[in-house]
């Protein structure tokens, strides 16, 4: 008697694609984007702790204009899109001061894909690998969390685990399912730290949805 046939899958698989942009024109833009967040938000009403810029995307702004379309052409690449056209999206600007943090939460209510972009961070991470453990203090973790699962179910002692941290720097941009939960850990710095998001619509084809009936 021979014994069973075995095969290994790994389910519940979530593509993120990151995207670093360096250069003098970035570091530019990083400073006048933080610039347009941080004084857009000193005039509205906003909590305590954190403040937030809704409708970004409206601003006048050179450097707002370049990340939008930084944004579009990264969601393109993501989703196989030869163009970025047709592709919507709407920008919020984040002001976390210190023992700031944001709750673990979705985008999927508002867009088809979540981007996270940060002109703040530790610059002396830039070009390195993407999973560097944050210090708190030039910037706060921000951690995708397995879709598949709750964040308080138990794992196995040979699962992995069930989420994936990240270290901020400027010009690293997140592109995720807008249905991945993510959270950002609390903020230590003194320094104001500046977290740009993006609610992304893109232009399924018709073909898209009758294959995935």
């Amino acid at each position: 008697m021979s014994g069973p046939t075995r095969s290994m899958q790994w389910l519940w698989p979530t593509p993120v694609m990151f995207a670093e942009f360096m250069g003098d024109d970035v570091n530019h833009h990083n400073t006048e984007l933080e610039r347009v967040v941080i004084s857009g938000c000193n005039t509205q009403a906003g909590s305590i702790h954190e403040l937030r810029l809704y409708d970004l995307h409206q601003a006048r702004s050179e450097s707002v204009a370049w990340l939008t379309q930084r944004i579009k052409e990264s969601a393109a690449v993501y989703c196989g899109f030869s163009s970025p056209d047709g592709i919507e999206v709407g920008l919020r600007g984040v002001v976390l001061r210190a023992f700031d943090h944001i709750n673990t939460h979705t985008e999927a209510r508002e867009s088809d894909l979540g981007v996270a972009y940060w002109p703040s961070g530790n610059p002396s991470l830039v070009g390195q690998a993407i999973n560097q453990n944050a210090d708190g203090l030039t910037a706060p973790i921000f951690t995708m969390e397995d879709p598949s699962r709750h964040l308080s179910d138990l794992r196995l002692p040979m699962e992995m685990r069930h989420s994936f941290d990240v270290c901020p720097r400027p010009g690293l941009m997140a592109i995720f399912p807008a249905h991945l939960p993510h959270n950002m850990h609390p903020y230590r710095g003194e320094k104001p730290f500046i977290h740009i998001v993006a609610q992304v619509r893109m232009p399924w084809p018709t073909e898209y949805f009758r294959g995935n009936l």
